[in-house]
């Protein structure tokens, strides 16, 4: 197995991060290193955890300390430019690994597969069992191809991710992967999701806002409409998706108790003031990868990993 490098951002979470980067010990008879920015927690999370997880570790972890909150996505792009791999294992610091052989098997995709430009893994709750299909990179219960990978736990190739630019920084929070996904596509990169390689997260509430996760989620894919679509999609995508939000708010508001007051003059607010450096950069992608995106997300084409398996190990033989 190629080295992998292990990327954490964290806030403010330095018992959750203790957990994760012990779940770690799970791949000690792999090459990797662990990457960990902390981005402004209110301690430094090196000095409070150090001494609270497991040495061999520690030896394989380097910790960046960031002196401002600069964000998840800002963390995100650091994490990728500070590792050494060419393979990429984002975690988010209330996740944890189950097992080492799935993650092997991940990495394997990518060093067999140069189609593949990401693997997403699938999320369990802490005794190990599926979270609903919903909250998974694809509804389905097989490994198959897919529009996106989540940010809790996922491998993707470092060199593409540079390439591409990594993720964008006016999003700060939320659609960063979907948004990524799409490029990729667009170059002729797939992105996988093998439904046996599963990594716990335990959904910390500590810096998590569901009024924050709604406002940025419209926000966002508004962004991303500007930044990549069609000018005659872009044109009709934006205000529906600013009447989608209007019609269903309501749901997140009432089931998680908070209030969106003013959301809408915020999203208007958001798209007006940012609206010009996106239009500058922006860089349509192809008809044909919404195409290709959209039938993904309506057939969740079968990856046979399997066969990829054999194919290599013929390979192999015949060298």
């Amino acid at each position: 197995m190629p080295l992998l490098s292990i990327c954490i951002a964290t806030r403010n979470r330095p018992n959750d991060l203790i957990q994760c980067l012990e779940s770690l010990l799970l791949l000690e008879d792999y090459p990797f290193e662990v990457i960990v920015v902390d981005d402004a927690s209110d301690v430094v999370i090196q000095t409070e955890i150090q001494n609270l997880v497991s040495q061999s570790v520690i030896k394989r972890t380097k910790f960046i300390r960031q002196s401002t909150n600069k964000g998840l996505i800002a963390t995100r792009n650091e994490l990728a430019l500070q590792a050494r791999s060419q393979y990429i294992m984002s975690l988010d610091d209330d996740a944890c690994l189950l097992d080492a052989d799935s993650i092997h098997k991940a990495v394997q995709v990518l060093e067999n597969d140069s189609c593949i430009g990401a693997v997403a893994l699938a999320q369990t709750n802490k005794t190990g069992y599926l979270l609903p299909s919903f909250m998974q990179p694809a509804p389905v219960a097989y490994d198959c191809y897919s529009q996106s990978f989540r940010g809790y736990g996922h491998i993707l190739r470092r060199d593409l991710f540079i390439k591409l630019g990594g993720y964008r920084g006016e999003f700060i929070y939320g659609h960063e992967e979907v948004e990524y996904c799409k490029r990729l596509l667009n170059i002729g990169f797939n992105v996988v999701y093998l439904t046996k390689a599963k990594v716990i997260h335990n959904h910390s509430p500590i810096g998590r806002s569901e009024l924050v996760r709604l406002r940025n989620g419209c926000r966002n894919a508004c962004f991303d409409a500007l930044y990549n679509e069609p000018l005659l999609m872009c044109i009709f995508s934006i205000p529906y998706r600013i009447i989608g939000y209007i019609r269903w708010r309501k749901v997140p508001c009432d089931y998680y108790g908070f209030s969106d007051e003013g959301g809408v003059i915020w999203q208007l607010n958001e798209l007006y003031n940012n609206f010009s450096q996106i239009w500058r950069k922006r860089k349509p992608l192809k008809w044909s990868t919404y195409v290709k995106w959209r039938q993904i997300g309506k057939h969740w084409p079968a990856y046979n990993i399997n066969q990829l398996q054999s194919d290599s190990e013929k390979l192999n033989g015949e060298q």
